[in-house]
């Protein structure tokens, strides 16, 4: 890509480590996402002046079968895009800075959490991790 002076590299992210100010009962999963959000950040830096667009693309829920057996998301919704619809929206956010949230209604629940104060959502947030801790004990 530097020989050519052109290129994109897209890495996935999640919200988890973004859009909320913690991420209980999910700490690890949240880490590597922040890892992965300030590598693509270093490497945007480092590399724009090449030509190259280093991305970190940000969802929240996306329906998926890793998203309904982890979250208990099975259905496409509002908020929640199909593959394919999240897909749709992230080819065409390519090369729009360091890190975007490609798909409307998640930028949509990424400005109102902003909005709210960490401590209500970190109680969100956790309340959200035990339910989810409960059913998968059944």
């Amino acid at each position: 890509m530097v020989a050519r002076g052109r290129g994109a590299i897209v890495n996935i992210g999640s919200g988890a480590s973004i859009v909320v100010p913690s991420h209980p009962l999910y700490a690890i999963y949240a880490a590597t996402k922040v890892y992965v959000d300030q590598l693509s950040r270093s490497l945007y830096v480092e590399y724009k002046s090449y030509g190259i667009d280093v991305q970190c693309q940000v969802p929240l829920y996306v329906s998926t079968r890793m998203a309904s057996e982890v979250a208990f998301v099975e259905k496409p919704s509002l908020f929640v895009p199909s593959a394919e619809k999240y897909a749709d929206a992230a080819v065409r956010f390519v090369g729009r800075g360091a890190r975007c949230t490609p798909y409307w209604a998640h930028s949509v629940q990424w400005f109102v959490a902003s909005l709210l104060p960490d401590a209500l959502l970190d109680a969100w947030r956790l309340s959200i991790g035990i339910t989810r801790m409960k059913l998968t004990r059944r």
